[in-house]
């Protein structure tokens, strides 16, 4: 498999980085203003925009997807423990060091709890502890589900390939986990607004700000559809039936974000978007273009930081005599995008950076686990 960037796939996340931003500026500042009530269209908007959380569900399986391509060849025989290690320690350098100095930051400016749940943060293993698992950054529960999961992902890896025509089975799979998850809503399996999330009617599984057993849930599905599509794309001619009606098949993706509580069927055809996506066409290429890239090769920043700004909006709002939902929104994308350009140039790359292995067997020089652009921003990252 071609090792090189599939422009596209870093573009994706751009723009569901930005959906994510959108999502939680309206959560938390729009309604800071008078809201009279929704028009029809006006409704339909609304149900748009507070579908942004499901941009997380299609971080986790870009995550899968991109991972698949890039340590294939490590995987897909038998893993070994220094290909193993060698996974781990890339993934770590990728997601803490922007993690560790946004940890201390929120930490220092907006949380005032203490050093145990500091350092507990710092290990990006506090969605693991029932009495922890709330993140001092935001979006840091996404984070500990994509890093316990890196784990055993290569050994995910490994079975895929080998029973590959099976794969319709992690479909199955995905399926009845959101089944599970959307259902069960009790404090055993999110334990967080367990509460209120009981009081939900319906079928809608990806409520914000659930934590444990639930989210990982969540999120194991949308890394078996990642999967899924890699072995797809993998082993199936691009130029057969597989792919040509792709378009048409991820077409009502963007209809269901209108339309409220269609969180499952959107979840169920990400990977059809995503294969679509590889291949050319007019989306391909909006992807690729340069800005849209260049937000998908800082959505791991934009992801981290926007809370940041969205928390520190009414203290420049009062010092400014500004409020409207207008400046507000200008503020939280504006501030969010200089400060993730810098951080993406001063923390994320030379971070990413530190651990560069000669590496020791054949398969392992064709390592790029990630790539410098067409990395997996751990899991966009909602609440």
């Amino acid at each position: 498999m071609n090792k090189a960037e599939i422009k596209s796939l870093t573009g994706i996340r751009g723009v569901a980085a930005v959906y994510v931003i959108i999502f939680h500026w309206y959560n938390h500042l729009f309604h800071t203003q008078p809201v009279v009530s929704f028009t029809p269209m006006g409704q339909i908007g609304h149900n748009f925009i507070k579908h942004g959380y499901l941009a997380v569900d299609l971080f986790f399986s870009l995550s899968a997807f991109v991972l698949c391509i890039a340590s294939y060849k490590l995987f897909s025989e038998k893993p070994t423990f220094e290909n193993y290690k060698m996974f781990i320690i890339k993934r770590f350098f990728r997601l803490f060091p922007v993690y560790i100095v946004l940890t201390f930051l929120y930490s220092l400016w907006f949380d005032k709890s203490s050093l145990t749940n500091l350092l507990i943060n710092l290990t990006l293993f506090q969605g693991i502890i029932p009495s922890h698992s709330g993140s001092i950054v935001p979006p840091g529960w996404s984070l500990t589900n994509e890093w316990v999961i890196c784990f055993v992902f290569p050994f995910f890896l490994y079975y895929a390939v080998k029973f590959r025509k099976n794969a319709w089975m992690l479909v199955v799979m995905a399926v009845a986990i959101i089944i599970l998850i959307s259902f069960v809503r009790a404090h055993a399996l999110n334990w967080s607004n367990s509460a209120v999330l009981d009081k939900v009617k319906g079928f809608n599984p990806n409520i914000g700000y659930t934590r444990g057993p639930s989210s990982f849930g969540r999120t194991i599905a949308s890394f078996f559809l990642g999967i899924f599509a890699f072995l797809v794309y993998k082993f199936k001619d691009h130029q057969g039936p597989y792919f040509k009606y792709l378009g048409y098949l991820s077409a009502p993706i963007l209809v269901l974000l209108f339309v409220k509580s269609a969180d499952v069927a959107v979840v169920l055809l990400m990977p059809i978007l995503i294969l679509y996506v590889t291949q050319a066409n007019f989306l391909n290429r909006f992807l690729s273009s340069k800005p849209v890239h260049f937000a998908g090769a800082i959505s791991y920043s934009l992801y981290l930081s926007h809370f940041f700004f969205i928390n520190t909006y009414d203290s420049v709002a009062a010092l400014l005599k500004i409020d409207s939902r207008l400046f507000s929104l200008s503020y939280v994308l504006i501030a969010t995008f200089v400060f993730s350009t810098i951080t993406y140039y001063c923390i994320e790359k030379p971070g990413i950076a530190l651990f560069k292995p000669k590496p020791k067997h054949k398969t392992a020089t064709n390592i790029d686990l990630l790539s410098e652009q067409n990395k997996a921003p751990a899991g966009l990252k909602t609440s």
